[in-house]
């Protein structure tokens, strides 16, 4: 997130001056020592050493900086994020008997990922007007929030597809709307129990999806919001699935269908997103 000497800028973010590192000497200090028998002092430094991210063009923001650390990953407190009907994204469980939210995942017609770079510090508006994208977001923050570690999602899902994809963006969004991705991951359903041993859908019925989103840092400022965006699609960067669960092949599949998806937010099946959340220092 906090770019090199010669390239500060990733994506739509310009970072600040002090978000520097060069990572180019402290890796050549590091082979001089290892394969060289220099003495460079890598052996003093820090076992950990990463970059905070926070919001960029606000004076005074928390993040932009780097740290040090002895172990990774670091203690953080999991905060689960549950998603609600009215869009919401909160700390409060569900405890409605029913509650859900349709979306179609269309091979044919998919959201919009631009490019093959991944598309993070990217404004994501774009991509989350799409039909088929659901978002749910956090009121204002009072206080800056921060993530530091893996953040991971837990769906419950249900498809009349045979197979279909769910893919899961966290985005801080700024005052003025602006929606910067942070992480994304995606999940084919028919790998939600395992890789080795893939499982087709029985249409209609509920299932558990959970994966990892990724590691990050990044500290949520006052003012902002979080948000969760989910989708069966995200072209040109994932390969839209087909959804028939027939076997894939290297070329376009020649038979796909529309998936018609539903996620569960109810107080049995609380989809949830689960932050490593932490003091920020």
């Amino acid at each position: 997130h906090g770019g090199t000497k010669s390239d500060p800028k990733i994506g739509d973010l310009q970072f600040p001056e002090n978000s520097h590192y060069n990572l180019d000497a402290e890796m050549i200090r590091w082979f001089d020592a290892r394969l060289k028998g220099k003495q460079t002092g890598v052996e003093k430094d820090a076992a950990v050493r990463y970059y905070v991210a926070g919001a960029v063009g606000e004076p005074g923001a928390p993040g932009n900086v780097w740290r040090e650390a002895a172990d990774w990953p670091l203690k953080a407190q999991e905060v689960s994020y549950y998603l609600s009907g009215d869009g919401a994204l909160s700390s409060r469980k569900p405890q409605a008997a029913t509650g859900s939210t349709a979306f179609s995942s269309d091979p044919r017609h998919p959201a919009p990922m631009p490019g093959r770079n991944y598309p993070a510090a990217k404004d994501g508006r774009e991509y989350e007007r799409h039909p088929d994208v659901r978002t749910f977001t956090t009121a204002v923050l009072p206080e800056a929030v921060e993530w530091t570690g893996k953040a991971q999602a837990e769906l419950y899902v249900s498809s009349d597809a045979r197979d279909t994809d769910f893919i899961v963006r966290v985005s801080d969004v700024y005052p003025d709307g602006r929606s910067i991705m942070l992480a994304d991951a995606i999940r084919r359903a028919r790998y939600r129990d395992s890789f080795e041993k893939p499982a087709l859908l029985e249409p209609g019925k509920v299932y558990r999806v959970a994966f990892d989103i990724g590691w990050m840092s990044q500290i949520f400022n006052r003012g902002h919001r979080i948000r969760v965006a989910i989708s069966g699609t995200g072209a040109d960067f994932y390969e839209p699935n087909p959804n028939t669960g027939e076997k894939f092949t290297i070329a376009p599949a020649a038979h796909m269908v529309v998936a018609h998806n539903t996620l569960f937010h109810d107080r049995q099946h609380a989809s949830r997103v689960i932050a490593p959340v932490r003091r920020i220092e």
